[in-house]
């Protein structure tokens, strides 16, 4: 199966363009019809997908390059609740739901599979990206044409990316965490900018059910941040890093 390059001007299933704190982000009604946009049938929405929180936006705050990876032409799309919840206050007649990497991800390897769009996972621990691989390639034949853990350096990167390069793969997935698989992503985009990219966190231990997520109920009230919060106290820091955020909500600095 022939895949194409597309560009988001010429797309008729565009969704909707917002800005929160000048970064722009991409909203939709629901996970399908995101997903419909990425991968419609035959076709490979190329760029890089970057999941936007507010903890990345207060990043970019005094992170100069990850400011311009996210203001330069990236799919920015809502993954934190708080985004969601600025976009409808900044914009109150949109219609936009939250679009958790984790279920985007595997809505994505869903439809590669049933479409032999070829897949490049990156990053993790090597057994939890082995586990990965056989997982996806048992559940939807998603037809993997390389994978590499995120131990590697700088003086491999190169190598790395060149791999990828050769793999001809649409759609590279890449955990190695914020803000690092953002820069390592800009960098393989800039070389090879005929697939689909993506920064998916932990979400590979997600899926094998090495880290337990939040039950359903809480994802649907907006409070798997609060639900990480209470089995992972250490994470108090970060959460009380982003009243910063919230005072921005409050005020309509948005």
């Amino acid at each position: 199966m022939q895949t194409k390059r597309t560009s988001v001007s010429n797309r008729q299933l565009t969704p909707p363009y917002f800005t929160i704190r000048e970064i722009p982000v991409y909203g939709a009604p629901s996970m399908e019809a995101f997903t419909d946009f990425l991968l419609p049938s035959q076709d490979v929405h190329t760029g890089r997908l970057i999941a936007l929180n507010a903890e990345k936006v207060l990043t970019a705050e005094h992170n100069a390059l990850l400011h311009q990876i996210l203001t330069s032409g990236g799919i920015n799309y809502p993954d934190g609740i708080s985004i969601v919840r600025s976009i409808r206050k900044k914009y109150p007649n949109s219609k936009v739901t939250r679009i958790a990497g984790a279920d985007l991800w595997q809505s994505l390897m869903q439809r590669a599979g049933a479409l032999a769009i070829p897949v490049y996972l990156v990053g993790s621990q090597p057994s939890v990206l082995t586990q990965t691989a056989e997982r996806l390639q048992q559940q939807w034949q998603v037809p993997l044409v390389g994978q590499q853990d995120g131990y590697f350096d700088e003086t491999q990167t190169g190598q790395v990316i060149e791999r990828i390069k050769a793999s001809r793969a649409k759609i590279i997935t890449v955990a190695m965490g914020s803000p690092r698989q953002e820069l390592f992503i800009q960098r393989c985009y800039e070389a090879y900018p005929d697939a689909l990219y993506m920064g998916v966190g932990g979400t590979y231990d997600v899926f094998i059910g090495k880290v337990k997520r939040a039950p359903l109920l809480w994802q649907r009230l907006g409070l798997e941040w609060l639900y990480r919060l209470i089995r992972q106290p250490l994470r108090l820091k970060r959460q009380l890093k982003l009243l910063k955020y919230q005072g921005y909500h409050w005020r309509g600095e948005l």
